[in-house]
């Protein structure tokens, strides 16, 4: 078991990053913070104190999306089993003048969870492709093609939503 000083240590330095792709993934308050705490609970109780941070801290994203799938999965037969339609990402928005940070915020909704998750690991934690498809389970090449069809529909989202191209294309 992690020895409580390196948990503190480990904790402070990824538990903001962690949060912040929970609620960017889920646009759920309560199931973030339930995926959060299971998250860190998992880690405790994996017996991997032998791993370094960066593997460690691969390995805790890893069991927050295995947990988040495994939520939508329940959601999804609990909604097949009463008859009711699960809510699915928003439609997009159109914006008048809101600043790029907003529409992109906005625009992100728009895509299916997966997606978000491709792109938030990518672009914000900064994994390579190797790291991604073992946090979610894909193949390394199949990262390659689903990141870039994610970004492909972001900027089809985003064009929607009045912004110029010459925003986000670089």
């Amino acid at each position: 078991m992690i020895d409580e000083s390196r948990f503190r240590l480990f904790y402070d330095r990824t538990a903001r990053p962690l949060q912040a792709y929970l609620m960017r993934v889920t646009r759920d308050r309560q199931l973030a913070d339930d995926v959060f705490q299971e998250s860190y609970l998992r880690v405790l109780q994996s017996g991997q104190e032998d791993l370094d941070d960066a593997k460690l801290k691969s390995y805790l994203f890893t069991a927050a999306t295995n947990i988040l799938r495994d939520q939508w999965r329940r959601r999804r037969m609990k909604a097949r089993w009463e008859d009711e339609p699960v809510e699915g990402p928003g439609e997009p928005r159109h914006h008048d003048g809101m600043d790029f940070r907003l529409a992109l915020e906005k625009s992100l909704e728009g895509l299916p969870p997966q997606q978000r998750s491709l792109l938030w690991l990518a672009y914000v934690e900064g994994y390579r492709h190797r790291e991604i498809a073992s946090i979610l389970g894909l193949g390394e090449k199949s990262v390659r093609v689903l990141l870039f069809r994610a970004k492909k529909k972001l900027a089809a989202i985003l064009t929607l939503t009045g912004l110029k191209a010459e925003y986000y294309e670089k």
